[in-house]
């Protein structure tokens, strides 16, 4: 397949499966309240968090993984291992500090997380096999599964619980169904879960979870002192705005990913001059999407809204803009980090999201008790694009250094 199809089928793809996890946040504003929408919010951002636990922060890792390091086997072995881990993790914290029933809830999310997860690295597998288009096709058949169940669950039995339980089960089915039976025709999987090349895998890997785990924490946290503050209505006011705006984040973070094994057979063929134009490009390509995304939001940010949630929404109207940059940022962040990792460059990465991270608590209670809602994304504002440019000076850095021979 050429780059042209690889491009539209992960791109649309992922947007589709977004936008129908998207959609879910709709519906629930339409068939129950803000108040069940917070619930699920919350939820869904939890188990986002500990979802950094399941995938491991593995993929870039392994799409990058030209050398041949570790085999198919070792990357889905170790994805079973945390997954569990990821769960029994999630469990434990969802149950401090919060109610049995949004613990509950949580837990159930986590388990579409999980489904995600081992989506995922059957995806890395057929991504080195340009088998986007079945990429693109699981991503839409889960979407599919997503918006209905969650629509026929929420509206058959009226509890938000039963209805993620329902929602969480076909999507494992689906993952089983799909993905691993077409991914095991590319490649052979050898199931060892006690291969000793696991554990160097993960511990390979476990900057990374470091890095995607406070990452996702950063989004988290300001919206819990939120709820705390100022109560589970106010949140869910906030996410139901917030959520038209997440198919930016998608889409910056998810056009990339067809070009990173070009990237990765680029750099590590010692193509470093070629590499750092094909590096500048992105950061091109990221200002032009703030101009274009900018312009978008403004053109039609308040007509959307209108039209997705009627003219009451509009009262909030000024977390909008804020809410799209945190987004657009986020999104950069993604294609940066994948960058990072491919030049090897970990351990410069967990330095940098540790101080952002610590900058963010810092803030975080302050800002969010005098600016309210607007508080979650001042937050956001303040510590995201301080991320991005230690991470670009990360990658300039490195690929400078690699132009000149220095290991």
């Amino acid at each position: 397949m050429n780059m042209k199809k690889n491009l539209a089928w992960n791109t649309f793809g992922s947007i589709f499966y977004s936008a129908c996890q998207w959609v879910i946040t709709i519906i629930v504003v339409y068939v129950a309240t803000y108040e069940t929408a917070g619930f699920l919010s919350l939820a869904m951002t939890m188990s986002s968090s500990f979802s950094a636990i399941a995938l491991f922060s593995m993929r870039n890792y392994q799409v990058s993984d030209v050398k041949g390091e570790f085999h198919t086997g070792q990357y889905v072995s170790s994805r079973i291992w945390t997954c569990g881990i990821a769960f029994v993790v999630c469990a434990i914290f969802a149950a401090v500090g919060n109610s049995t029933f949004q613990m509950l809830c949580i837990d159930a999310f986590m388990l579409i997380r999980v489904a995600e997860a081992l989506v995922d690295v059957m995806h890395g597998v057929d991504q080195k096999f340009d088998r986007y288009d079945w990429i693109g096709i699981s991503y839409i058949l889960r979407g599919i599964v997503t918006v209905l169940t969650f629509s026929i669950g929420l509206k058959l039995t009226e509890h938000l619980l039963v209805t993620l339980f329902f929602m969480a089960v076909f999507n494992l089915l689906a993952a089983v169904a799909f993905d691993c039976r077409k991914t095991g025709r590319l490649e052979e999987i050898s199931i060892h879960l006690a291969d000793k090349k696991i554990l160097k895998l993960l511990k390979t890997c476990l900057p990374l979870v470091v890095f995607t785990f406070l990452l996702s924490l950063e989004n988290y946290i300001p919206k819990k002192v939120l709820e705390y503050f100022f109560g589970t209505e106010q949140l869910g006011i906030y996410s139901t705005i917030a959520s038209p705006t997440l198919v930016v984040q998608i889409f910056a973070s998810v056009v990339f990913s067809p070009f990173l094994p070009q990237f990765s057979r680029i750099y590590y063929h010692g193509e470093i001059h070629k590499f750092r134009k094909l590096l500048h490009k992105v950061y091109l390509f990221m200002v032009g999407l703030c101009v274009v995304v900018t312009l978008g939001a403004v053109l039609l940010g308040k007509p959307g809204l209108f039209i997705l949630f009627g003219a009451d929404i509009l009262t909030y109207y000024d977390l909008f803009m804020p809410i799209v940059y945190c987004t657009l940022f986020t999104g950069i962040v993604w294609i940066l980090s994948a960058v990072v990792i491919l030049l090897r460059r970990i351990k410069a990465l967990v330095i940098a999201i540790i101080a952002d991270f610590l900058l963010g608590i810092g803030i975080v209670v302050p800002i969010v008790q005098i600016f309210g809602p607007n508080g979650v994304s001042i937050v956001q504002l303040i510590t995201l694009p301080i991320l991005i440019a230690m991470m670009i000076g990360i990658c300039e850095v490195a690929s400078y250094q690699a132009k000149r021979g220095v290991v």
